[in-house]
């Protein structure tokens, strides 16, 4: 995922792009937009909305490259 803070928008990156380099996935967002006839995989927590704890994480980066830059 690429994150741009400074227009507000998040970019969609496909896995397959970064081939090996790709880091393990952690968990899926946002799958209430998934089509009705369609089940993501159960390899890792799926969540329909945004977890607090990924917010957490988004903000606690966010204070950090704040503060180094």
């Amino acid at each position: 995922m690429f994150l741009d803070f400074s227009k507000g928008h998040w970019y969609s990156m496909y896995r397959t792009r970064f081939g090996e380099a790709a880091p393990p996935l952690q968990l899926r967002i946002q799958t209430r937009f998934k089509p009705d006839d369609s089940a993501p995989p159960r390899d890792v927590p799926t969540y329909d909305t945004y977890p607090l704890k990924f917010i957490g994480k988004l903000m606690l980066a966010r204070a950090a490259m704040l503060v180094s830059w």
